[in-house]
């Protein structure tokens, strides 16, 4: 009974990192306004993440069956990192922002998304080797797993990193199809 309840914290730790990166790329869509070309752009951005994030599901946490619950983790973040190399690629066929700096934005923020895309094969990688057998290698290996994501735990997105520049952050607080990004419309704090 302890051990159940451990597990589930473990792997409710797992599923809220895990939903940090998701969070990243969740978001709900609008009509397009043509407000500029940085809104067109950052209106371009919104729509690739929202794609993303709309292909996403966690898995259900019964953990009844440790080894099917564990394939099942493991299929998630294949799929988060599948969809994060599309995000990547949309990212360099869409270029960079059209403001000046954009350039340099641009590249942190495909550094940043590359860098949590790195984090997460390891993490994957380190958690499909893992052999698990019952509700406690589950729990060991959930608990791993856990620690690697907590290494991207703050990334937030290309999105979040864009609106750190001034001339971004109004395209993003304009484009329709950034309103509801979490950490990316009007009311999302300034990035610094």
């Amino acid at each position: 009974m302890k051990n159940t309840r451990r597990t589930r914290r473990t792997t409710a730790l797992l599923s809220a990192t895990l939903g940090v990166v998701l969070a990243a790329v969740m978001s709900g869509c609008s009509s397009r306004v043509d407000d500029g070309p940085q809104v067109d752009w950052a209106s371009d951005v919104c729509d690739s993440v929202q794609d993303v994030g709309s292909k996403l599901a966690l898995p259900a946490s019964d953990q009844k069956d440790a080894k099917k619950y564990h394939a099942e983790v493991v299929t998630f973040m294949e799929a988060l990192d599948r969809q994060l190399g599309a995000l990547d690629k949309k990212m360099r066929q869409d270029g960079a922002p059209p403001v000046d700096g954009g350039d340099a934005t641009y590249k942190k923020a495909l550094k940043n998304l590359r860098g949590a895309r790195s984090s997460l094969a390891d993490t994957t990688s380190q958690l499909k080797k893992a052999k698990v057998t019952d509700e406690k290698s589950l729990k060991a290996a959930l608990e791993k797993a856990g620690e690697g994501m907590g290494k991207t735990g703050g990334y937030q997105g290309p999105a979040h990193d864009f609106r750190a520049d001034p001339a971004l952050k109004q395209a993003f607080d304009k484009a329709p199809e950034c309103e509801n990004l979490p950490g990316v419309g009007p009311s999302a704090p300034s990035a610094g």
